[in-house]
């Protein structure tokens, strides 16, 4: 009878540490790709701001030598947007993985379904699919329905009148 009780708890424990396991390999994993999107954001800017910096001289150049630069211009500012395409793709993915996404108006990191903005209070563009009737408001989370009933007041007074 022991070693039965014995089986049962110790197949809960397994099963609850195979759970634990795979919940912490989940958010490692989370935890790595988001890693992977920061680098690579970061290699990428610091790539834009070479870039940047190779423009400037071509501008020195082209302004202290009178140089021919046009055609080198032309291709470096083509390779910059190119970069801050791949780096807005990158932030996007990392607000995804955060779930949050930007304001319109102040550009405030927001919660993914927040309907106005936590900064500025403007509506949230493509939060159409939220109605504000649909979430809970303080008022609602403190109504009369949440506050304890009479019978639980009564209840507590009676034990504390003995």
């Amino acid at each position: 009878m022991i070693m039965l009780k014995f089986d049962g708890i110790f197949d809960d424990v397994m099963i609850n540490a195979k759970a634990a396991a795979n919940a912490v390999s989940k958010r490692a994993s989370g935890v790595y790709d988001s890693s992977k999107q920061r680098i690579a954001a970061a290699e990428i800017k610091s790539d834009i701001n070479k870039k940047l910096r190779e423009l400037g001289l071509l501008a020195y150049k082209a302004n202290t030598e009178n140089a021919e630069v046009e055609a080198e211009a032309t291709k470096l500012i083509a390779e910059i947007s190119d970069l801050k395409e791949n780096l807005e793709v990158i932030n996007q993915n990392l607000m995804a993985m955060k779930n949050k996404r930007r304001c319109p108006e102040c550009d405030a990191l927001v919660p993914k379904n927040s309907v106005y903005c936590n900064l500025c209070g403007s509506k949230i563009v493509g939060a159409e699919d939220y109605d504000v009737d649909d979430f809970e408001t303080e008022t609602d989370v403190f109504s009369e329905k949440s506050l304890p009933t009479s019978d639980i007041a009564d209840e507590f007074s009676d034990t504390s009148a003995e």
